[in-house]
């Protein structure tokens, strides 16, 4: 009986915030007047973007809020139907989050990254030293992350790795050493944020390049990946000194590790045939992208890039694999199934409402980029680019523990990437440095089971406390936003 009352009143609060954000989708134009010198169409363009962005927080739902609201845009005199399909499906980064993801998916379903992080244990040189071990343990589930673009795949790999380390080295559950190396763990899992073209985050990618487009400006792949390097590597090795150089943890135990001990046999640290295979397409891929960062603007290389683009070597990859067959005669891998099974159709809805949405913020059409400098003004009159940095970082990274950090990122974005911009074209910072900045304070998130989808994963194991959360756990984010912010603030000078 209880439960079925519990069940109610969840219902019960679904639909009123269903009813809430559709209310605003589709009426919110049609009841407000236009203020502050926003246009009629901006008015409902706001009603939309704050409707979606309600939803998604108070529903769990991502894919019919966005539909919706992208159906919702039709009815304004913002875009037509077909000019709004080609926007949303015609943006290179909604292609990405497709393609990428379909390969990435059969990299993780072949097995080939848990091999990958048994052969870095191995090394002997982590025998007897237990700092090596930690940051190595780190760098490694952050690699990984960045190949997989999956923070909870790697969260199910590696903490089964950690409780067999653990017990090999007879530390307790109930130990503060556990908990360390659990959530080192977990932010090491950032990892999958680093690259510009893979992971859910082209979705804030997708919308800070659009702004950026939108004024004359291009989103600077390089920019991000090395700024995003940098940020996340530090955070970890970091983390890791403050275990025994800060918080006095002892780490004797750990001198204990062998893995010799793990039962592991020869054939679990060797990649099969087709292991190397797909791995080999992941990481050509990859260093496709990466290298053509750094190409010269007058090459014949450069020119092949850009008819290749980002989005066709992926298909091309995806194809040559689906057309190939194993020694058995079946497919090498399905890519039909694949790209119906690892398909994100609630992050590319998403992605192209607030793509969309933010495009139309940072227009100056609608006359809300105008209106919210106007209100803005008395706080930013005087902002520079460290305290705009300063600022998205710490507000993002505390809302994104008590809330989803996709909406928090989509918010920070549309309202300060067009501070940036403008303050990128005086020659004070930079919009892409922003956007690494606003990208990984929305992924920070660990504080609450409501930070981020996987964050339960951690909370909900056994040796995690709420006094070591709301202790060294917040300390944890402290670091985070000096980090952060100190390296975006640099970098934002040297990219500009």
């Amino acid at each position: 009986m209880p439960d079925t009352v519990a069940s109610k009143k969840n219902n019960a609060k679904y639909y009123i915030f269903a009813f809430v954000s559709l209310f605003l989708m589709f009426f919110f134009g049609q009841v407000v007047k236009p203020f502050a010198g926003i246009k009629p169409a901006g008015v409902s363009i706001l009603g939309i973007f704050f409707g979606v962005l309600i939803a998604t927080i108070y529903t769990g739902e991502t894919f019919w809020p966005a539909v919706l609201g992208l159906f919702a845009m039709v009815t304004t005199n913002y875009m037509a139907g077909p000019a709004l399909l080609s926007n949303w499906f015609g943006n290179t980064t909604i292609q990405q989050i497709i393609w990428v993801m379909a390969l990435t998916g059969a990299v993780t379903e072949s097995g080939a990254v848990n091999v990958l992080g048994r052969k870095m244990l191995r090394i002997k040189a982590l025998q007897g030293h237990p700092m090596r071990l930690i940051i190595t343990l780190f760098l490694t589930v952050l690699a990984c992350s960045a190949l997989v673009s999956s923070p909870t795949t790697m969260l199910l790999l590696w903490y089964p790795i950690l409780d067999g380390i653990c017990d090999m080295c007879s530390i307790k559950d109930d130990s503060d050493l556990k908990r360390e190396l659990l959530l080192g763990i977990y932010i090491a899992t950032m990892g999958a944020y680093i690259l510009p073209f893979k992971g859910v985050h082209l979705s804030s990618i997708a919308i800070i390049s659009g702004i950026m487009k939108s004024s004359g400006l291009v989103f600077n792949d390089a920019a991000y990946l090395i700024t995003a390097t940098l940020v996340v590597v530090a955070l970890v090795v970091v983390y890791a000194l403050f275990i025994p150089l800060v918080w006095k943890t002892d780490l004797t135990p750990l001198k204990e590790y062998d893995v010799k001990k793990m039962g592991l046999k020869d054939s679990d640290f060797k990649l099969t045939g087709k292991q190397r295979t797909l791995l080999g397409f992941m990481i050509f891929g990859i260093v496709f992208l990466l290298i053509s960062m750094f190409l010269p603007a007058k090459s014949e290389l450069t020119t092949l890039y850009n008819r290749v683009g980002t989005i066709w070597i992926w298909i091309l990859l995806f194809g040559i694999l689906s057309m190939m067959r194993d020694k058995d005669g079946k497919p090498f891998i399905d890519g039909v199934k694949l790209l119906q099974s690892r398909t994100m159709w609630g992050i590319i809805a998403v992605a192209g409402c607030f793509t969309i949405c933010g495009a139309a913020i940072a227009s100056d059409d609608l006359g809300i980029k105008a209106a919210i400098s106007a209100a803005l003004g008395p706080v930013l009159k005087n902002a520079n680019w460290p305290m705009l940095v300063f600022l998205c970082v710490a507000v993002s990274t505390i809302f994104t523990n008590f809330t989803n950090g996709m909406p928090v990122s989509f918010t920070i974005n549309a309202i300060c990437i067009p501070i940036a911009v403008t303050l990128q074209k005086s020659g004070g910072g930079n919009a892409t440095i922003l956007g690494v900045a606003t990208i990984l304070s929305g992924m920070c998130a660990f504080l609450t089971n409501g930070a981020i989808a996987y964050a339960p994963i951690m909370l909900g194991r056994k040796e995690m406390t709420q006094k070591f959360i709301w202790t060294k756990g917040v300390v944890t984010n402290i670091i985070f936003i000096v980090l952060a912010s100190l390296i975006c603030i640099v970098l934002g000078y040297v990219f500009k």
